[in-house]
């Protein structure tokens, strides 16, 4: 049985495989101390070519819904910002199936939303009551490091990393913003 495993999780040099995912996205954001964690989905695709049996590199494109719950004396509010994410990282695996991973992921705003219970609120306004400064404006462009694992068994990929936000969310903000993001996501190797 464990022939069976170790064979099914090696890839042979020059191998590429295209992988569709989905999962889920925990995120919050840096340096707002009343930003709570927001569960979401996220999904895409990811394509992952082998050097060798130890090391690859993949790329790909994945849609997250990232934010933050807040608390406020008038109502609660959920800031939920989409992106389109890029991912690259280098894939070195420990074990057959198991994969350290690090990389870049730039993500650029597809659209930013802030409700409250069923009413949405215009997000520029939105904003304006979250962050006291004049002038603030949300980023278009983000850039994170991704770190994280992986685990392949029979084609399915089990994969969590951690986001490191690079760049800030607001611009011209007195605070320094940065999205936390983890995502969790099940994918299938073809």
């Amino acid at each position: 049985m464990m022939a069976t495993v170790s064979v099914s999780a090696q890839h042979e040099d020059g191998e590429l495989l295209y992988q569709p995912r989905v999962g889920i996205t925990l995120s919050t954001l840096s340096g707002m101390d009343d930003a709570k964690m927001k569960v979401n989905v996220t999904y895409g695709v990811e394509l992952e070519y082998f050097f060798d049996d130890d090391f690859s590199v993949a790329g790909g494109v994945l849609f997250t819904d990232q934010g933050a719950k807040f608390n406020e004396p008038d109502g609660d509010y959920t800031m939920k910002i989409y992106y389109a994410s890029f991912p690259f990282t280098f894939n070195y695996y420990v074990l057959p199936g198991l994969a350290l991973k690090a990389g870049l992921q730039p993500a650029y705003r597809i659209k930013g939303q802030v409700t409250n219970g069923s009413e949405k609120i215009d997000f520029d306004r939105a904003v304006d009551l979250l962050l006291s400064d004049e002038g603030v404006k949300m980023n278009k462009f983000d850039l994170a490091v991704p770190v994280g694992l992986s685990y392949e068994y029979s084609h399915f990929t089990l994969d969590a990393r951690y986001h490191f936000g690079i760049t800030k969310v607001f611009s011209n903000a007195d605070e320094t913003v940065h999205n936390r993001v983890v995502t969790v996501t099940l994918g299938y190797k073809f």
